[in-house]
């Protein structure tokens, strides 16, 4: 009995030591846009960028639309600052609205990448059943 609980002890430091080691996937990007000091929607154009290989024109459009999303949430969080249900519909459906335009610019290859990115796969397919 001993023997299998000193076993368990050293098994579970082993995987305690491995998890410490372990490093975040996109750490560098984090790292890289943190020292550039950037605002919301400059950060989410960055990612994208830097993500999906965005070409000049998708940078530029990608741009347009982040600042456009993140000026209606601001809008949002204003015009809803006492009701927390209504804030998240309307951020929600802002976020619905921004995700489609930005869908319909994007290459097949970079569109999977941007769902998985934004972890939105099922959502995609419960906005295009709305139609």
């Amino acid at each position: 009995m001993k023997k299998i609980i000193l076993l368990l002890f050293a098994v579970s430091l082993s995987t305690l030591s491995q998890a410490q080691r372990m490093k975040v996937t996109d750490e560098p990007l984090d790292t890289h846009v943190l020292a550039m000091n950037l605002d919301g929607p400059a950060m989410a154009t960055k990612e994208l960028l830097k993500e999906l290989n965005l070409d000049e024109q998708q940078y530029r459009q990608v741009q347009l639309l982040n600042d456009k999303r993140y000026q209606q949430m601001e809008e949002a969080d204003i015009l809803y600052k006492d009701n927390a249900i209504q804030r998240s519909k309307a951020i929600y459906a802002i976020n619905q609205e921004i995700d489609k335009a930005v869908t319909l610019m994007l290459k097949p290859e970079q569109m999977r990448l941007y769902l998985k990115l934004e972890n939105r796969q099922s959502d995609r397919y419960a906005s295009e059943s709305d139609k």
